[in-house]
Protein backbone atom coordinates (compact mmCIF):
# COMPACT_ATOMS: atom_id res chain seq x y z
CA UNK A 1 0.00 0.00 0.00
CA UNK A 2 3.06 2.33 0.56
CA UNK A 3 4.65 2.09 -2.54
CA UNK A 4 1.05 2.78 -4.47
CA UNK A 5 0.17 5.70 -2.03
CA UNK A 6 4.33 6.87 -2.99
CA UNK A 7 3.60 6.28 -6.72
CA UNK A 8 0.42 8.45 -6.60
CA UNK A 9 2.42 11.36 -4.80
CA UNK A 10 5.25 10.76 -7.43
CA UNK A 11 2.59 11.43 -10.42
CA UNK A 12 1.04 14.46 -9.02
CA UNK A 13 4.46 15.97 -8.03
CA UNK A 14 5.23 15.22 -11.68
CA UNK A 15 2.20 16.61 -13.04
CA UNK A 16 2.04 19.96 -11.15
CA UNK A 17 6.03 20.30 -12.33
CA UNK A 18 5.04 19.91 -16.17
CA UNK A 19 1.78 21.53 -15.28
CA UNK A 20 3.93 25.14 -14.56
CA UNK A 21 7.10 24.13 -16.84
CA UNK A 22 4.58 24.36 -19.49
CA UNK A 23 3.14 27.44 -18.13
CA UNK A 24 6.29 28.90 -18.12
CA UNK A 25 7.48 27.87 -21.24
CA UNK A 26 4.38 29.51 -23.27
CA UNK A 27 5.04 32.49 -21.19
CA UNK A 28 1.43 32.61 -19.78
CA UNK A 29 -0.26 32.40 -23.43
CA UNK A 30 -2.48 29.60 -22.50
CA UNK A 31 -4.34 29.35 -19.28
CA UNK A 32 -3.55 27.03 -16.37
CA UNK A 33 -6.88 25.17 -16.72
CA UNK A 34 -6.12 24.34 -20.75
CA UNK A 35 -2.87 23.28 -19.54
CA UNK A 36 -3.93 20.34 -16.94
CA UNK A 37 -4.17 17.74 -19.22
CA UNK A 38 -1.15 17.90 -21.01
CA UNK A 39 0.53 18.19 -17.86
CA UNK A 40 -1.32 15.00 -16.78
CA UNK A 41 -0.15 13.04 -19.88
CA UNK A 42 3.68 14.19 -19.71
CA UNK A 43 3.39 13.02 -16.23
CA UNK A 44 1.75 9.76 -16.66
CA UNK A 45 4.39 9.01 -19.78
CA UNK A 46 7.10 10.45 -17.46
CA UNK A 47 6.89 8.21 -14.86
CA UNK A 48 6.44 5.30 -17.62
CA UNK A 49 9.73 5.49 -18.56
CA UNK A 50 11.21 5.96 -14.85
CA UNK A 51 9.92 2.50 -14.58
CA UNK A 52 11.29 1.45 -18.40
CA UNK A 53 14.23 3.04 -17.40
CA UNK A 54 14.86 1.31 -14.24
CA UNK A 55 14.69 -1.85 -15.94
CA UNK A 56 16.15 -1.63 -18.99
CA UNK A 57 19.20 1.39 -19.40
CA UNK A 58 20.64 0.77 -16.08
CA UNK A 59 22.00 -2.75 -17.63
CA UNK A 60 22.11 -1.64 -20.80
CA UNK A 61 24.88 0.81 -19.76
CA UNK A 62 26.93 -1.99 -18.01
CA UNK A 63 26.82 -3.70 -21.04
CA UNK A 64 27.88 -1.04 -24.11
CA UNK A 65 30.89 -0.21 -21.38
CA UNK A 66 31.59 -3.45 -21.52
CA UNK A 67 31.36 -4.25 -25.16
CA UNK A 68 32.15 -0.90 -26.79
CA UNK A 69 34.48 1.15 -24.12
CA UNK A 70 32.97 5.23 -23.46
CA UNK A 71 31.54 5.39 -27.15
CA UNK A 72 28.95 2.79 -25.86
CA UNK A 73 27.67 4.22 -22.45
CA UNK A 74 27.75 7.70 -25.09
CA UNK A 75 25.17 6.38 -27.48
CA UNK A 76 23.12 4.36 -24.62
CA UNK A 77 22.71 8.06 -23.01
CA UNK A 78 21.99 9.33 -26.34
CA UNK A 79 18.93 6.79 -25.92
CA UNK A 80 17.78 8.05 -23.01
CA UNK A 81 17.87 11.35 -23.89
CA UNK A 82 15.73 10.76 -27.06
CA UNK A 83 13.57 8.79 -24.92
CA UNK A 84 12.88 11.46 -22.96
CA UNK A 85 12.16 13.67 -26.04
CA UNK A 86 10.06 11.89 -26.97
CA UNK A 87 8.30 11.47 -23.65
CA UNK A 88 8.53 15.25 -23.68
CA UNK A 89 6.88 15.67 -27.21
CA UNK A 90 4.25 13.10 -27.13
CA UNK A 91 3.02 13.81 -24.08
CA UNK A 92 2.08 17.52 -24.61
CA UNK A 93 0.73 16.52 -28.12
CA UNK A 94 -1.70 13.93 -27.00
CA UNK A 95 -2.36 15.81 -23.81
CA UNK A 96 -3.38 18.08 -26.21
CA UNK A 97 -5.35 15.77 -28.70
CA UNK A 98 -7.51 14.54 -25.99
CA UNK A 99 -8.66 17.89 -24.55
CA UNK A 100 -9.63 19.09 -27.96
CA UNK A 101 -11.21 15.57 -28.39
CA UNK A 102 -13.03 16.16 -25.10
CA UNK A 103 -14.25 19.92 -25.83
CA UNK A 104 -15.88 18.60 -28.51
CA UNK A 105 -17.62 16.47 -27.49
CA UNK A 106 -18.90 19.02 -24.91
CA UNK A 107 -19.91 21.05 -27.96
CA UNK A 108 -22.04 18.60 -29.27
CA UNK A 109 -24.04 18.37 -25.57
CA UNK A 110 -24.34 22.05 -25.55
CA UNK A 111 -28.04 22.44 -26.96
CA UNK A 112 -29.14 25.84 -29.68
CA UNK A 113 -25.34 26.58 -30.74
CA UNK A 114 -24.82 27.48 -34.31
CA UNK A 115 -21.48 25.75 -36.01
CA UNK A 116 -20.19 29.05 -36.40
CA UNK A 117 -20.38 29.92 -32.52
CA UNK A 118 -18.54 26.52 -32.03
CA UNK A 119 -15.90 27.05 -34.37
CA UNK A 120 -15.22 31.05 -32.87
CA UNK A 121 -12.33 30.54 -30.34
CA UNK A 122 -13.29 31.67 -26.58
CA UNK A 123 -12.84 35.81 -26.39
CA UNK A 124 -13.57 36.44 -29.84
CA UNK A 125 -16.35 38.01 -31.34
CA UNK A 126 -17.55 37.96 -34.69
CA UNK A 127 -19.78 40.35 -36.96
CA UNK A 128 -22.34 39.12 -39.09
CA UNK A 129 -22.41 40.58 -42.66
Amino acid sequence: MGTVIEAVVVLLETAAFFWWSIHLLLGGAAGWRTLVIPAAVTALFWVGLEGFAALYFSSTIISDSKLYGTIGVVFSLLTWFIAIAAVLVLGALIGDVVQVRIRKGRRRELPEQSESEAETPAGVTRSTP
